[in-house]
């Protein structure tokens, strides 16, 4: 096996969900150190390292998260017969994200042992980016000398570059009506649960239009079977890749949440919480261009595509970085059957200093 499989290997046998993610930690940093490198740890956790350009050109900032979805298994990588690495154990393998650390890890090992010139390189590595991206969130980014950074945080072929994702927001539900005994006198109640069951049913859920997604993932409420329930909460989200479409939604929602308690004599209270900032890129914009160039550079054929989902790069971007997403190659991520070919844990390595090497003569 090669160093960079032997390297995921470890790593992915390592339990890391979000907050518990010193082990990992703690082999990224011994392995930096022994590329003769000064890791730093900043107060969160996260890992940040710079080696310092050899040439001219645009220096860049690779990130890459520790954490992963909890297991809910044993974590026993392997290595098929099919050149493909999966987890027998029953749960995630953890390839997102650990298949870009060891990706990113890899290019700047081989950087300085081949000694080949760049423009700077910046490497992180974060914390509990699957809650939230509160790893980046709480990391300084006036530390990045680079302006232009990627992340590999895409469950796709090698070759698509991510040109935008979305903005979220979060609701918080609570729907007040009156308590009273169901069998004795159940028009003297209110039902909150009955109000936030018309309000949901009211909703436009899953994929709304061809850009935005709302859902309704938790809910509780009542106290007993024979009581008239007095409250009930739930948690709602939706996303969209248009800000103003996003508040128009938003807006749409809030104003079921009101007829609906309206129309069960209850009360409505909603907390809005700001999950993250989206974002757009042109196929024109700098950190697009280069990307293109370096894919193409290393043999791959170039896609574009908008994601669901948020990574790392929401935060730099809303910072004012420009960072990108780029596929690596992840399949099935966060489920039983998560998977990496060895081909594309090996291949994104080639299409990291593709970069460094296109950033060089930028």
């Amino acid at each position: 096996m090669t160093e960079v499989v032997d390297l995921f290997l470890e790593l992915a046998a390592v339990p890391s969900p979000p907050g518990e993610e010193r082990a990992v930690s703690e082999i990224v940093q011994r392995y930096l150190r022994d590329l003769g490198l000064d890791p730093d740890e900043d107060a969160f956790g996260n890992v940040y390292t710079r080696i310092e350009p050899t040439a001219d050109g645009t220096p860049l900032f690779f990130c890459a998260h520790l954490d992963t979805v909890p297991p809910d298994g044993k974590l026993e990588p392997v290595l098929g017969d099919d050149g493909v690495i999966r987890n027998r154990g029953g749960t995630i393998l953890g390839a997102d994200n650990k298949a870009a650390v060891v990706q990113m890890l890899e290019g700047a090992r081989r950087v300085l042992v081949e000694n080949r010139p760049h423009a700077g390189i910046e490497l992180l590595f974060t914390m509990q980016e699957e809650i939230g991206l509160l790893g980046a969130a709480a990391f300084d980014h006036t530390r990045f000398h680079a302006q232009l950074g990627y992340v590999y945080d895409q469950a796709a072929s090698i070759g698509e570059i991510i040109l935008g994702a979305p903005w979220a927001q979060g609701l918080e539900v609570t729907f007040h009506g009156r308590a009273s005994h169901s069998g004795m006198f159940p028009e003297e109640g209110r039902s909150a649960i009955q109000a936030a069951a018309r309000a949901i049913a009211d909703l436009r859920l899953g994929r709304v239009d061809e850009e935005s997604t709302a859902n309704v993932g938790v809910i509780s409420g009542g106290t007993a079977g024979n009581i008239v329930p007095e409250w009930c909460t739930f948690l709602a989200e939706a996303r969209c890749q248009d800000e103003r479409r996003l508040n128009d939604l938003v807006q749409e929602m809030l104003d079921a949440f009101t007829f609906a308690a309206t129309e069960g004599d209850c009360e409505v209270s909603t907390t809005l919480k700001k999950t993250y900032r989206g974002y757009r890129f042109a196929k024109s914009d700098d950190v697009v261009r280069l990307a293109a160039a370096a894919l193409e550079r290393s043999g791959r054929t170039v896609s574009y595509a908008l994601s669901g989902g948020a990574a790392d790069a929401n935060s730099f971007n809303e910072r004012g970085l420009r960072c990108v997403n780029l596929a690596n190659g992840m399949t099935d991520i966060h489920t039983p059957n998560e998977r990496i070919a060895v081909e594309d844990l090996e291949g994104m390595v080639d299409v990291t200093l593709a970069l460094i090497e296109t950033a060089r003569a930028a």
